[in-house]
């Protein structure tokens, strides 16, 4: 069988997001769990504002800005829980399918706009972090162990394509899964790009895109036989 590059997006993709992603299950958890103070309440609210308008493909730019505003002096500690409820989603068939292929020779990477440290620990709690070579995503900054900043690596879509060609990788054995958006520029580079649907609400929106859809990680083994 052809050995593959296999470019993973995070969320949407690998991790379930409905009825959050993870960046947005972080704010909820972590803007609800502080003392019921008025400042606090209408910092929940501004969160369930702006999340409403990410999920809608809105306000990626200002969720990001409100994301790192309104987590700024959060203890890292609050990782922890959620990341471990988050793993939870992640279907044991899935964790068997990326197995398989980390088995099978495939080199994997994830590209994500979201958070790494949020994301490391979600794989790591799955049993997945071994399958990936890299994960390459946002950084918060860290200060005696509260969150003070990010840094940006792939705040924006156009940069996981220009992350992806800065390291060398081949456009002809490469494989781009993703689920939306921000997806988009590196999945119209990829030559076998794969748009996956988990609710079905996205086959109408990609249709007349060059992508193979699927509902679920494990048909990418039927997908990638077809291709070799």
């Amino acid at each position: 069988m052809k050995k593959y590059d296999i470019i993973w997006d995070f969320d949407g993709t690998l991790l379930p997001s409905e009825p959050y992603d993870s960046e947005q299950t972080l704010l909820l958890d972590s803007l609800s769990n502080r003392s019921p103070k008025i400042s606090s309440f209408f910092k929940l609210l501004i969160a369930k504002v702006v999340i409403f308008g990410d999920k809608k493909e809105w306000l990626r730019k200002v969720f990001k800005r409100s994301y790192v505003y309104l987590l700024k002096g959060t203890d890292i500690d609050v990782l922890d829980p959620v990341a471990s409820s988050l793993a939870a989603k992640i279907p044991k068939k899935d964790r068997q399918i990326l197995w398989q292929l980390k088995e099978r020779g495939h080199r994997m990477v994830i590209l994500s706009c979201g958070t790494w440290d949020l994301s490391k620990r979600i794989l790591e709690m799955a049993g997945l972090s071994h399958c990936f070579l890299r994960i390459e995503a946002n950084r918060f900054q860290i200060k005696k162990n509260k969150i003070y900043g990010m840094d940006l690596r792939i705040p924006n879509p156009d940069d996981k394509l220009k992350w992806i060609r800065t390291q060398g990788f081949c456009q002809k054995k490469s494989i781009v899964v993703g689920d939306g958006y921000t997806d988009l520029p590196l999945m119209k580079w990829a030559e076998i790009p794969i748009l996956i649907d988990r609710t079905g609400k996205k086959k109408i929106r990609y249709e007349m895109k060059d992508f193979h859809l699927i509902s679920s990680i494990p048909e990418m083994v039927e997908l990638i036989a077809k291709f070799s």
